[in-house]
């Protein structure tokens, strides 16, 4: 290695480095990359190499640190900018993440990689128009980039253009047969009839030795939804098991029994907590929250209410329940919490400002909000301390239909890992409706439950119901949502641009003779 010229040693170990990066191996690009920067302080490469990785394994403070400093010492060097901004973003410090990636775009208004994170904090605060154009923008500079293709056919699906999107995946696949993300976001906005050149084309590709072990399982979830629109439920059942059993080798350490402890916990913090002597926190702005299951009809009812005049959505923006998971955790978070239940003081209010500060990013003049981040369940008494007069949409669905569309759907990694075990599923179940019990028991009156099967049988008389509920005129655009409705990011992109329908009622029993989890959900149902 004496003879190798420093410039290629460096080019060499940069390489390496993004290597193990790339595999996950973050505790050796930390390792390497520390090394490398004792005896070359100024190789920037190496100074994000250190944050993103600390950043991937959740140390987000301490990569924030280490590019702060970073950027004192190279304050014009474009990529610390972009990765603090893009560090910021996960953070949901929105105005500093933009604040890093106008200064990016200053120093170099046609760098592509600034454009893309600009346009992906654009569309996480919903400001879709300047996110498209943005995307835009960078495709005309390089439309041979995934990430700018894939996110502009992204961008264009939340919107609701979904022909535009799929005329970009279908160019882009062409070129590309081995991009399964782009396979996969094809297949959640295509109809697939028999013998379908996509399907044929997708199958083809999980006969490959080279694919990893998470691109079979994105591979696999979509061609599910292609043997399922072709009405083969077998089959599709076999790949929609095949693609979980991959998730849980990936998540092979995870265990439902920390679902079943954090339960516990706050049960037990809220157990004896006196909620009636909570004085209401003034504010110019009013809060409804739809929670529930996953799949339980939560993003049809949030595109009911947003298309109310009066009514802000900002979708599942996770504030709330980021906030708490990064907390609860914590050994001292019980005494810590306590506190806040007994002090009601600049604490509250602390918590309750830094929601605001990023609700308010997202500028509306609207007074109310509606916040739509099903898992938020878990957090009510927390919410009716920090807004006491909001409103908690529950939404409800027959379970099996709820279990099926959750084990055979994909889900953000990590997000809920409970999902790919049908065991572990059926128990997340148990416990949530366990602590749904436990709300409605300590928050009564404070709780409207709206069921989906009702919604779908009756859908004038239930949406004129839950309006009365969060003290809402009448206004004919909440029925009519699929019109004017605001844009969707979740799982059910398509499902929920449709008007209300029947046909995914009972839907599991289509998949009863292939799944034991009904059975499961039966005896659930029955202690």
């Amino acid at each position: 290695m004496k003879n190798i010229p420093k410039f290629d040693y460096l080019k060499l170990q940069a390489e390496k480095v993004n290597k193990l990066f790339l595999s996950g191996k973050f505790d050796l690009v930390i390792e390497k990359s520390k090394k490398i920067l004792e005896k070359n302080p100024k190789q920037v490469t190496f100074y994000n190499f250190l944050a993103l990785s600390h950043r991937e394994k959740g140390n987000f403070l301490l990569a924030e640190e280490i590019l702060l400093n970073a950027i004192k010492l190279f304050p014009k060097e474009q990529s610390l900018l972009i990765n603090l901004g893009s560090t910021y973003r996960v953070l949901m410090e929105f105005e500093k993440s933009e604040k890093c990636f106008k200064q990016a775009l200053e120093i170099n208004s046609n760098n592509i990689h600034a454009i893309v994170n600009y346009a992906n904090l654009k569309r996480d605060i919903n400001d879709y128009e300047n996110s498209i154009n943005l995307y835009e923008k960078a495709y005309k500079m390089n439309n041979k980039i995934p990430t700018v293709i894939i996110n502009l056919a992204a961008a264009y699906q939340i919107v609701g253009k979904f022909e535009l999107s799929k005329s970009y995946l279908e160019t882009y696949i062409k070129e590309n047969k081995n991009d399964v993300l782009a396979h996969k976001m094809l297949s959640t906005i295509k109809k697939y009839e028999k013998n379908d050149e996509h399907q044929t084309m997708m199958l083809s590709e999980l006969e490959k030795n080279s694919l990893s072990e998470i691109d079979k399982s994105t591979l696999y979830y979509a061609v599910s939804k292609s043997y399922d629109d072709q009405k083969n439920y077998e089959k599709s059942c076999l790949f929609f098991i095949k693609a979980n059993n991959i998730q849980k080798k990936i998540h092979k350490d995870y265990s439902i029994n920390e679902e079943i402890k954090l339960f516990n916990k706050i049960k037990k913090i809220f157990g004896k907590t006196d909620f009636q002597k909570y004085l209401e926190h003034k504010s110019s702005k009013n809060f409804i929250f739809v929670v529930g299951l996953p799949r339980s009809g939560t993003t049809l009812t949030h595109q009911i209410l947003a298309s109310h005049s009066k009514v802000h959505g900002i979708g599942e923006m996770e504030i709330l329940n980021r906030f708490m998971k990064r907390n609860i955790n914590n050994k001292n978070f019980s005494s810590m919490f306590k506190n806040y239940l007994t002090e009601n003081d600049e604490k509250i209010k602390s918590i309750n400002n830094n929601y605001f500060s990023k609700i308010n990013f997202t500028k509306t003049s609207k007074n109310i909000i509606l916040d739509k981040s099903p898992l938020n369940f878990q957090w009510l008494g927390f919410i009716k301390i920090l807004f006491p007069n909001s409103k908690i949409v529950h939404c409800t669905r027959n379970l099996k239909d709820t279990a099926l569309s959750i084990y055979k759907n994909a889900f953000d990694v990590n997000s809920i890992i409970w999902s790919n075990d049908q065991d572990d599923l059926v128990k997340y179940i148990e416990i949530y409706l366990d602590l749904m019990k436990f709300w409605q028991e300590k928050l009564p009156n404070f709780i409207y439950d709206i069921n989906y099967e009702k919604l779908t049988e009756n859908k004038e008389d239930e949406v004129k119901k839950l309006l009365r509920f969060c003290e809402l005129n009448w206004e004919e655009d909440c029925l009519n949502f699929n019109k004017k409705g605001p844009p969707i990011k979740t799982v059910s992109i398509t499902q929920a641009r449709k008007p209300i329908y029947k046909t995914s009622v009972n839907l599991y029993e289509k998949y009863k003779n292939y799944l034991d989890i009904f059975n499961k959900i039966d005896d659930l149902k029955t202690r």
